[in-house]
């Protein structure tokens, strides 16, 4: 069994590789490795050897310590067969350091400034990605002076490793390691999550990110993203596909997205969308997008006043499972005027032929589609709403709006902030 505890691949890099006889064979300068379990294994030394020959490969087999100060053979050097590189290796240094990698359970790219090698299971390991300073400290040979000015000045050196169990490779771009992508991991993250990730990659990686995951978490992220970044996203992508994603969406983020995009595209869209869907979202799209008919949604649900309790409950679980937002039910007469709002909760604890006209609150807040966002966020902060109707002139329901529809107008300016730099 190997004799080795841990180490970092920038300490290991330099080292001398020696036989039982203390014969030189060569210095370190890679490590060979093997992916495709949660821990990548260890396969081999990559040796620079005198005399200008190429580069080779001691197999971890042959290898007796891995220590700090050297790395020590089983045999004698007349007896290793040194192995030639071949094309899909992938060297830790050369093709893991200095790329991008998503830490999955902190859902943010970080770039790779060291890897960490441990002993797991009798065999050696990939176990750790070092993304703070101290990584690259170690890399530079500073960080002993460095820790000594810290420790002198009390100033303490935050280590910032991620156990390689939560990383996930982004870099695939040196053609010479066949590096496989496992994107189902970003694609258990919160949407918020995928987008917060997209958003700090380069175009052609958001690309290849958004075109794996599931068409759900595609969805539902794609109205997490800056505007540009959306419109880029959706034009590189089939129209099967963009389909799928904007059938799951709700009507008033489809016209969000498709207001940002090419009209062309745009249009080809639409026309390849379902019939009473193009409607709601025309509708929407005529809306200036600052106004209140710009924000809203015509995805709510609409009872008549003469239904009962029981008829009400019934027709909700028909409608709800499609339904956006069921905050508040929203109580229509025959000329579908607005006349009143109903709780969940008030028509749960009604007795089943109570008519909802009976249980309705009728003093109604609303606003109109002319409404600048500014004051439709003031009304819901006032008022402490989790949505609000927008009606025309003669009161009937156009749709509604919201609470995390003006999300940046109600949080304070440092935590509007703070979202913004999140997507």
């Amino acid at each position: 069994m190997i004799v080795f505890s841990e180490v970092f691949l920038s300490e290991l890099v330099g080292l001398p590789v020696v036989d039982r006889d203390d014969k030189r064979i060569g210095i370190v300068r890679d490590v060979l490795a093997q992916f495709g379990d949660q821990y990548p294994r260890v396969t081999g030394v990559v040796v620079k050897r005198p005399k200008d020959l190429p580069l080779g490969v001691v197999v971890i087999g042959d290898i007796d310590v891995i220590g700090r100060r050297m790395v020590l053979t089983r045999n004698p050097a007349e007896h290793i067969a040194i192995a030639s590189l071949r094309q899909n290796d992938v060297l830790m240094a050369r093709d893991i350091m200095d790329k991008q990698i998503v830490d999955v359970d902190g859902a943010r790219v970080v770039r790779v400034n060291d890897v960490k090698l441990a002993r797991m299971e009798g065999e050696v390991r990939v176990i750790a990605a070092d993304v703070g300073i101290l990584g690259m400290l170690r890399r530079l040979k500073l960080l002993p002076v460095v820790r000594v000015v810290a420790d002198f000045f009390r100033i303490p050196i935050p280590d910032r490793q991620i156990g390689w169990n939560y990383v996930e490779l982004l870099e695939d771009e040196t053609k010479r390691a066949a590096i496989s992508i496992p994107h189902s991991r970003i694609g258990e993250l919160h949407p918020s999550d995928v987008a917060h990730i997209m958003s700090q990659l380069a175009s052609e990686k958001r690309q290849e990110i958004f075109a794996a995951l599931p068409d759900r978490t595609a969805a539902e992220s794609l109205h997490e993203l800056e505007p540009k970044i959306q419109a880029y996203l959706l034009t590189t992508i089939s129209s099967k596909k963009a389909l799928a994603l904007l059938d799951r969406m709700p009507v008033d983020e489809i016209a969000d997205v498709l207001g940002d995009i090419p009209f062309d595209r745009s249009e080809e869209l639409l026309r390849l969308m379902k019939p009473r869907k193009v409607a709601a979202v025309r509708k929407l799209l005529q809306h200036s997008d600052e106004s209140a008919g710009g924000l809203m949604t015509t995805d709510c649900i609409k009872f008549p006043e003469m239904m009962t309790a029981d008829q009400a409950i019934q027709k909700l679980r028909e409608l709800a499972p499609s339904t956006e937002t069921i905050y508040y039910l929203y109580v229509v007469d025959e000329e579908e005027r607005l006349r009143g709002i109903l709780s969940l909760r008030n028509l749960i604890i009604s007795a089943p032929d109570t008519l909802i006209r009976d249980i309705m609150k009728k003093h109604l807040i609303t606003v109109t589609a002319d409404v600048s966002q500014r004051k439709v966020a003031d009304v819901i902060s006032k008022y402490n709403l989790l949505a609000i109707p927008v009606v025309d002139a003669e009161n009937r329901i156009q749709g509604i709006i919201t609470v995390d529809d003006v999300m940046d107008y109600i949080l304070p300016p440092i935590s509007r902030r703070k979202r913004e730099m999140l997507g």
